[in-house]
């Protein structure tokens, strides 16, 4: 299912519950969620988390146009 290196994993799942909110919001089901933090992570891995989450937001709000 992931391919996330072992230590973003505890990344991830912390992102998706912070974010889970805002994906209701737009109406975004946990799947996209995580696939959205899963690509975030990957193209920024060493990125602080707040970071991460900016980002997470700003592509969750892509998709859901």
């Amino acid at each position: 299912m992931s391919e996330l290196e072992p230590g973003h994993e505890a990344i991830a799942a912390s992102l998706t519950r912070r974010l889970h909110g805002y994906a209701q919001g737009l109406g975004l089901d946990d799947r996209a969620v995580r696939q959205i933090v899963e690509a975030v992570i990957a193209a920024m891995p060493s990125a602080e988390d707040v970071d991460q989450l900016a980002v997470a937001r700003n592509w969750m709000l892509q998709a859901a146009r």
